[in-house]
């Protein structure tokens, strides 16, 4: 496994996610294993999205992903748009 691939394509990260992933003290590593270890959110995103959470204690932490094409890579890929955590009650 590739630290920053999932399902064999890269994650490319916004900067909005960037500032949630250093805000967390979380890398791409975290975020490739909420992705393959995490279960679906109860929630339904639109086509192409994907929506991870992960628990951990009485935290969980929630991982968004599209998939899109990267014209500067030239390759399709996933674009993590939002990492997140909150507390269960």
């Amino acid at each position: 496994m590739s630290s920053d691939k999932f399902q064999g394509l890269r994650i490319v990260i916004t900067d909005t996610a960037m500032r949630e992933l250093i805000k967390y003290g979380k890398t791409l590593y975290d975020v490739v294993s909420i992705l393959e270890h995490g279960y679906d959110a109860p929630r339904k995103r639109k086509l192409g999205f994907i929506e991870k959470w992960r628990d951990k204690g009485n935290r969980t932490c929630n991982v968004v992903v599209k998939r899109d094409y990267n014209y500067m890579l030239k390759e399709d890929c996933w674009i993590l748009i939002h990492f997140g955590r909150f507390t269960r009650r």
